[in-house]
């Protein structure tokens, strides 16, 4: 989960400008995501650890953007595109 943590490039980029983070500084900001995540603090990310985190940043964005409409961009295969399409299929099914 860290490799698509990084991939979002939280610090990198100033809009859309590439800049040189403070390594120690970006190891902080993806450790304190992934804690996030690892609820239990085993050092991984189970499904249920995943789930419950993603609805609840869902739920947080969606509070603050009311009812106006929103896109995403996605990576292709990236594990959040993933997600988005395992759980489509099961709205569709």
């Amino acid at each position: 989960m860290m490799k698509e943590l990084r991939s979002l490039r939280v610090l990198e980029s100033h809009f859309g400008v590439d800049v040189e983070p403070d390594p120690d500084e970006l190891c902080r900001v993806y450790e304190s995501l992934f804690v996030q995540f690892d609820h239990d603090r085993n050092g991984s990310v189970d499904l249920d650890e995943f789930t419950a985190e993603t609805r609840r940043m869902m739920l947080a964005m969606a509070g603050g953007i009311g009812f106006s409409p929103v896109q995403m961009v996605l990576e292709q295969d990236s594990f959040l595109k993933k997600a988005v399409e395992y759980e489509l299929g099961k709205v569709v099914a």
